[in-house]
């Protein structure tokens, strides 16, 4: 009967996959890293509310300090791809750190998002719209700080590589990286 019991308690725990957020969490950019952090842990959470990646998976966030430098990005971008369980990482806030890590993580064949070089000047795309249900949640999580422009952004893309798992749960029971990395880009690998 115990082991019954025990049998059904930890059927019940589901795995977990990792998404990675590369992003300054101190010097002068470190306002930007608390937004974006705040706005990708709102996305796991909720997800992970919704029952998770199809019902099978739970998911974690890893938030590593790249400073703003080029130099750090690149060995987050190691970090990252060292655990196997972080399926794609969303970074690359300034050109430099982008430019720099880029090429890493593609080597290590690891997705990679990140903003459009210029964002700072130019923006967001129209495409991120202002959305006050999500401002709402956003500022229950980050103690009422309003969401900004990259918060908005990368919770939007922090969904789509959200799903970008997902699907490759769908497709092969697990998620993997190459699956991942297809479906960002567009590609059904079947």
């Amino acid at each position: 009967m115990l082991a019954l019991l025990l049998a059904g308690c930890c059927s019940s725990v589901k795995p977990t996959v990792k998404i990675g957020l590369s992003a300054p969490f101190e010097g002068r950019d470190r306002d930007l890293g608390y937004e974006v952090l705040h706005a990708v842990r709102l996305a796991t959470r909720e997800r992970n509310e919704r029952g998770g990646l199809a019902d099978r998976y739970l998911v974690e966030m890893v938030a590593l300090n790249d400073f703003a430098e080029a130099d750090e990005a690149v060995a987050q971008a190691y970090e990252m791809a060292a655990d196997p369980d972080v399926m794609a990482v969303l970074g690359g806030w300034s050109p430099e750190t982008a430019a720099a890590a880029t090429p890493v993580y593609e080597q290590l064949e690891l997705a990679f998002v990140t903003p459009a070089a210029d964002w700072r000047a130019t923006g967001f795309p129209p495409t991120v719209a202002v959305d006050e249900a999500f401002a709402e949640r956003y500022q229950a999580l980050s103690g009422g700080v309003p969401p900004g422009p990259a918060a908005y952004w990368v919770y939007a893309e922090a969904q789509r590589l959200l799903d970008a798992i997902e699907a490759a749960v769908q497709d092969d029971g697990r998620p993997a990286r190459s699956k991942v990395s297809a479906r960002l880009a567009g590609q059904n690998t079947e």
